[in-house]
């Protein structure tokens, strides 16, 4: 049976088409943004993002403790064990220079710019 002829004789069928199909756009239009966290440093320290596109970081930990990457601004806080990694999901963001850290040591600091 083909797609059209699904539709036709569903529209419950329909509409979940149309919300998955959209659902799906949605997660590939994410920017990614990859970093690291090592020494006490985030790797690179600034990153860049469009405005209005959702963003996931993905988030690894080269160091020998664990760490809290957060971000009051951008509404996150994710633990990150020693050697492992995280993703985190974030909503689309007006332009703006938005700040991150490592919540377990404070002197580690990380900007995201939206132009």
């Amino acid at each position: 049976m083909t797609r059209n002829a699904l539709t036709k004789s569903s529209p419950v069928l329909a509409a979940l088409i149309l919300v998955l199909g959209a659902a799906v756009a949605r997660a590939d239009d994410a920017v990614l943004l990859s970093l690291t966290i090592k020494d006490h440093q985030f790797e690179p320290a600034e990153l860049h993002a469009p405005a209005g596109k959702p963003i996931t970081f993905e988030v690894k930990n080269l160091g020998s403790i664990a760490a809290e990457f957060e971000s009051s601004a951008l509404h996150f806080e994710k633990v990150i064990p020693a050697g492992g990694q995280a993703v985190v999901h974030v909503r689309p963001l007006a332009p703006g220079r938005y700040n991150f850290f490592d919540d377990f040591h404070r002197q580690t600091q990380g900007f995201l710019v939206v132009p």
